[in-house]
C-alpha cells in the first residue's frame, strides 16, 4: 500500500533517527564534532542523540526538527532554524573545519536556514526530498522569513541536484576543509530561494 509523505513535531523519543539523519546530511561533520564531546569509549552517536532528545536550546535540539514518515515509520527529517550568528569553538581544529561554512551562513543572517535534510535510503526516489523541501517553504513562510538558505558539499550531487530543481540558486562558494573520515576535498555551497518567488 502506497503512502503519501506526513509530517510532525519531533519527539525526544525520535533522537536516534534523527541523529543518524543529521549524521547523513552533513555527511559526517556532525558525528565528528559529537566524536570531540564524547567520553573515553562513548560513541559520538550516543552524545549527538542526547544532544538532540534532551535538555534544551540548541540548533541540533528535536523542537528545531519536522520529522517525515510513510505510514508509521520515520523516512526522513528536516531540522531548521531562523539564522543568528554561529557558536563558537575554542578548539583550533573545529575553528579551521567549521570557518568556511561560519563565512557562508554569516552573508545570509536571519534567513530561514536548512541545516539538516535528509531521507533514509529505503525511501527514496518516492518524493519524500521534494516534500521536505516544501515542508521548509512552509516553516520558513510561518518563521516570517522571505529566503530559505542552505549549504550543500559540492560532493554531494545528489542533493546538489534536487536543490537546483527546486529552484535554488548558487551564492557563493568556499573551500571545503576535511576532516577525519570526510570526502576528500570539494566546496561548500551557499545556495538561496525567494520563498515568496516559490510559491
Amino acid at each position: 500500500m502506497l503512502h503519501s509523505t506526513t509530517f510532525r513535531d519531533a519527539r525526544s523519543d525520535d533522537a536516534s533517527h534523527l541523529a543518524i539523519l543529521a549524521d547523513m546530511a552533513t555527511r559526517r561533520l556532525t558525528s565528528w564534532l559529537w566524536a570531540a564531546g564524547a567520553t573515553e569509549g562513548q560513541s559520538p552517536m550516543e552524545v549527538g542523540r542526547t544532544a538532540i532528545g534532551a535538555g534544551e536550546g540548541g540548533t541540533i535540539h528535536h523542537s528545531n526538527w519536522r520529522v517525515a514518515t510513510l505510514g508509521d515509520r520515520v523516512v526522513g527529517g528536516l531540522n531548521g532554524y531562523v539564522l543568528g550568528a554561529p557558536a563558537t569553538s575554542t578548539d583550533a581544529t573545529i575553528l579551521r573545519v567549521f570557518r568556511p561554512l561560519d563565512e557562508l551562513k554569516a552573508m545570509v543572517s536571519g534567513s530561514w536556514y536548512i541545516s539538516v535534510l535528509a531521507v533514509f535510503a529505503e525511501a527514496r526516489g518516492r518524493g519524500v526530498g521534494a516534500d521536505l523541501l516544501a515542508e521548509a517553504r512552509a516553516c520558513s513562510s510561518a518563521a516570517g522569513c522571505d529566503r530559505l538558505t542552505l549549504v550543500v558539499g559540492s560532493f554531494n550531487t545528489t542533493a546538489h541536484s534536487l536543490y537546483l530543481r527546486s529552484g535554488f540558486e548558487e551564492r557563493a562558494r568556499r573551500p571545503f576543509v576535511p576532516f577525519a573520515g570526510s570526502d576528500p576535498q570539494g566546496d561548500w555551497i551557499l545556495m538561496s530561494l525567494d520563498v515568496a518567488g516559490a510559491r
